[in-house]
């Protein structure tokens, strides 16, 4: 139990602080864009977004973190001849891999509610966070070309002087489809906090009518374009951020084929993410005694093949599975089954050595 001990608080430690690297580099740049995005307000935001920014982005950080750490950990323990020593000493290899797999089944049991309520939550209060954002930009709008989304609207222009919009556009959009377009040479951004109208300056602009076709107009005077609010500021949550009992309940009510192929997706992605820090680990440590190097950047750097492969792969099958391509079951859990042979594999080699 003392060599178990020992292993487990060496990942605990490297855990911790591979943690809290890759997180304070993740909110720096948040801090960055937030300040790009929105000059004049971005403290303000800032206090708002960054508790959140750290809940959204917390699962994916775990991943980043076990994977360093267990790599680490490992690979210090081969080059300083430790575990050839208790090789040695008759101590048996599941003893000296129990404390990875104690470590990564507390991961699991970390990740699975951080996917399940908080990454959701977050990640919806995000999302209004950055609309509410939108909505004090245009109080003040910034010069130079913007590119600002309000609900359904999306509101462009190439430079903001003397208190007017320079070659502003409007659109309103259903679904991905554009369905009403304005564009005028100047414009005014009349913003409160109830209300949001665009003028816009002898515009020209087309609506897409009930039969498909475009309709062109143009006006020679001011058009006054209202974008209601309370639909946008009170939006309610997506299905990707409901509950499994939510999303089962829906799921079991629903006769849309294309409907509940998409609630599996979102069900089982959660699933199969919350059991990745642990087949993260059981590659890592492996690879991590086969490098044989102890330094932090050595860690990192043999961390980054598993890493990549497991990124790589989910993004690869969400889009695959959010297109219909292949079944929601495949998309959910081919980037864990890649990583489960690799551990194999690895594993298998490293226990003949």
């Amino acid at each position: 139990m003392i060599l178990e001990r020992y292993i487990l608080r060496e990942l605990l430690g490297s855990f911790v602080f591979a943690f809290l690297t890759v997180l304070l580099v993740c909110l720096v740049g948040t801090m960055f864009q937030i300040f790009r995005s929105f000059p004049g307000l971005g403290f303000s935001i800032l206090m708002q977004a960054l508790p959140l920014a750290i809940g959204s982005m917390a699962g994916w950080v775990i991943l980043v973190a076990a994977a360093t750490a267990s790599t680490l950990v490992y690979a210090r323990l081969a080059a300083e001849n430790e575990i050839t020593a208790m090789g040695a000493c008759g101590i048996h290899t599941g003893r000296i891999l129990s404390p990875a797999i104690l470590f990564g089944l507390l991961l699991v049991v970390a990740t699975y509610p951080l996917n399940e309520y908080v990454v959701p939550w977050t990640r919806h209060a995000r999302r209004l966070v950055g609309r509410q954002s939108t909505i004090e930009a245009l109080k003040f709008p910034p010069p130079g070309n913007q590119d600002f989304f309000v609900g359904s609207y999306r509101l462009r222009y190439t430079d903001y002087r003397d208190g007017r919009m320079i070659n502003p556009t409007i659109a309103k959009l259903k679904g991905s489809t554009v369905i009403m377009d304005y564009y005028a040479p100047s414009g005014l951004i009349v913003a409160t906090d109830t209300s949001l109208k665009i003028v816009m300056t002898k515009p020209n602009y087309w609506l897409l009518k009930k039969n498909g076709q475009q309709e062109n107009f143009s006006a020679g005077n001011d058009v006054t374009i209202d974008i209601p609010l309370d639909e946008y500021e009170n939006a309610l949550r997506q299905q990707v951020d409901w509950t499994s009992d939510e999303l089962w309940e829906l799921y079991f009510q629903s006769r849309d084929k294309a409907l509940r192929q998409r609630l599996l997706l979102f069900l089982h992605t959660r699933y199969s993410a919350s059991l990745a820090p642990l087949l993260l680990v059981l590659v890592a440590v492996p690879i991590g005694i086969l490098v044989r190097k102890g330094s932090r950047l050595a860690g990192l750097g043999a961390a980054l093949p598993p890493l990549l492969i497991y990124f790589v792969s989910y993004f690869v099958f969400q889009g695959l599975g959010d297109k219909n391509r292949v079944h929601p079951l495949v998309a959910a859990y081919a980037p864990d089954a890649f990583l489960g042979a690799l551990s194999a594999l690895l594993l298998g080699g490293v226990s003949r050595r």
